[in-house]
């Protein structure tokens, strides 16, 4: 027995050994875990550090190497400074710039009742005096700003409560949306600006053809599903990383604090709008889900109407083509905080789940731009019918249509898109389902005002181009016409002079251009002619 008892006694011997040697080699893992553990703060800020050192090294290199084309870098570093600066000083100096700041708030206020009507009548007489210049050549544009005051005429018709409108939100968009566009169509370093941006998306998206070639192969030079449509699918899944990121929740707090600013909404309403931006119709309540069951129905219907009249980022990628009352300036209502969500794990997941929402939105455009374009052609046939009785068989609504049309669907105010809008919210928030359901053909109709008068002011701002070949072919070239020296500066810009003189661009293809050169010279003198 002492015999058979003497293993197991060694074995227990043994086994403690072995325990006490693990322990012994867990204990330096241990340590260094606790170590890092317990300073946690001190490693992140020196792994920040030699982030933002690496960083520096890489912007002066890059700068230094090839400004212009590191001029991207430098505007996003610039936003970037320039945004954490603002949130730094905030924190740290807000409480003392709004005792600075209390008595010129406070004379502001006893002032307000003026101010705004004096404010009021300056922009109705610049807006008169600016409409009776401008259109004196084009009158067709009043056509579109007649078009802005029947929607708007609309909407107050078919109001719920007419006496309860607030035009401060409709007055302060408008003019918003007019600065805008005057900016954006009509000045030099807005479509400098905006054409620089375009170029930019468009290189982006252009990563698209990487999986549709792969998966549609030749067939997305041919058909337009197989090359457009794959840019939603693309974009969507981006905005969705960007989400899970909290980059996207950052930017939309910033512009629905702008929007609070100016149009006086409140915040929870300003907070969805600003995601539509971004999101879509259905995702963007998501960013005040906890504030749904507490909305009035003004507020949901402001939702609604939202997404109805936007278009998510996904959707703008593909056509690729666009509050507080003075007491709050320097303390606003409390915005509901945009927190990270959490049914995605990992960037992975997010990437997925974003592809995957892609589906509605891309049925919604191929249905929306089959029935737009074919209501579009029958109603140019009309036209066209009515025109030939008169001798004008050639009328339709397509040169301008083009460009309005643009913006006008720039929005999903269509049937389908209730549906989704019903399932979507009646999701998020069960207790408010008979409010939607009983608000949302009013949404509707809000939605597709809206988009229409976004289609009037591209309308109104609007100039198309000229056509110089007509100009050339019925002008006498004697110098007094406005139009002759734009155009003949277009094919100055299109010519090459190298002993013989050739053409580039849309002059190429002209018969006559060496004529009509040779006649800009006679009347405008340029180094081009020499």
């Amino acid at each position: 027995m002492a015999y058979q008892e003497e293993p197991a006694s060694s074995e227990k011997t043994s086994g403690k050994r072995f325990g006490l040697q693990k322990i012994r080699t867990g204990n330096p893992l241990n340590a260094t875990e606790n170590y890092i553990n317990a300073h946690s703060k001190t490693f992140k800020h020196i792994g920040l550090g030699i982030l933002g050192a690496g960083f520096v090294a890489f912007f002066i290199a890059a700068c230094v190497m090839n400004f212009e084309r590191s001029i991207g870098l430098v505007v996003l570093t610039c936003l970037a400074v320039a945004s954490k600066a603002y949130d730094l000083l905030k924190k740290y100096k807000g409480d003392s710039f709004q005792r600075c700041l209390a008595p010129t708030v406070s004379l502001f206020q006893k002032n307000l009742r003026w101010i705004k009507w004096v404010f009021i009548a300056s922009a109705v007489v610049l807006l008169i005096v600016w409409l009776a210049l401008d259109t004196s050549q084009r009158p067709e544009q009043l056509i579109s700003f007649a078009g802005i005051c029947v929607f708007v005429l609309l909407s107050y018709i078919f109001s719920a409560n007419r006496p309860a409108v607030s035009w401060r939100p409709v007055l302060w968009g408008l003019g918003m949306q007019f600065c805008i566009g005057l900016f954006v169509i009509r000045s030099e370093p807005g479509l400098i600006a905006f054409k620089w941006l375009g170029d930019q998306v468009q290189i982006f998206l252009n990563y698209t053809k990487a999986g549709s070639s792969f998966v549609f192969g030749e067939l997305i030079s041919d058909i337009f599903a197989f090359q457009a449509l794959p840019i939603v699918v693309f974009f969507s899944s981006v905005v969705s990383v960007l989400y899970y990121l909290g980059l996207m929740q950052w930017l939309i707090v910033k512009i629905s604090w702008v929007m609070q600013l100016t149009l006086g909404t409140t915040a929870t309403e300003t907070l969805s709008v600003a995601g539509n931006i971004f999101i879509g119709q259905t995702e963007a309540p998501l960013l005040i889900r906890p504030y749904l069951k507490d909305m009035t129905e003004s507020e949901i219907h402001a939702v609604m109407t939202g997404g109805f009249a936007t278009i998510a980022g996904s959707v703008m990628g593909a056509f690729i083509s666009f509050g507080v009352s003075a007491a709050d300036f320097l303390l606003p209502p409390k915005s509901p905080k945009v927190r990270r969500g959490h049914c995605d794990r990992n960037v992975l997941e997010a990437a997925s789940n974003g592809a995957s929402a892609s589906i509605g939105l891309v049925a919604n455009i191929v249905v929306n731009l089959i029935s737009f374009l074919a209501i579009l052609e029958f109603i140019n046939a009309i036209l066209r019918w009515l025109g030939g009785m008169v001798g004008y068989p050639y009328v339709s609504f397509q040169v301008r249509s083009e460009i309005i049309s643009t913006y006008a669907l720039c929005g999903f105010a269509n049937i389908s898109s209730m549906g989704m809008v019903m399932g979507g919210l009646a999701s998020i928030c069960p207790a408010k389902k008979q409010v939607i359901a009983a608000l949302v053909v009013r949404a509707l109709f809000a939605g597709t005002c809206a988009s229409f008068i976004n289609a009037c002011v591209a309308g109104v701002l609007f100039v198309p181009p000229l056509d110089c070949l007509s100009i050339f072919r019925t002008s006498v070239f004697n110098g007094t016409e406005g139009n002759i020296q734009t155009c003949c500066s277009d094919l100055y810009a299109s010519t090459v002079n190298n002993g013989n003189i050739t053409f580039i661009g849309s002059w190429t293809a002209v018969t006559n251009a060496t004529q009509y050169f040779t006649q800009c010279c006679g009347i405008y003198e340029a180094q081009i002619c020499k």
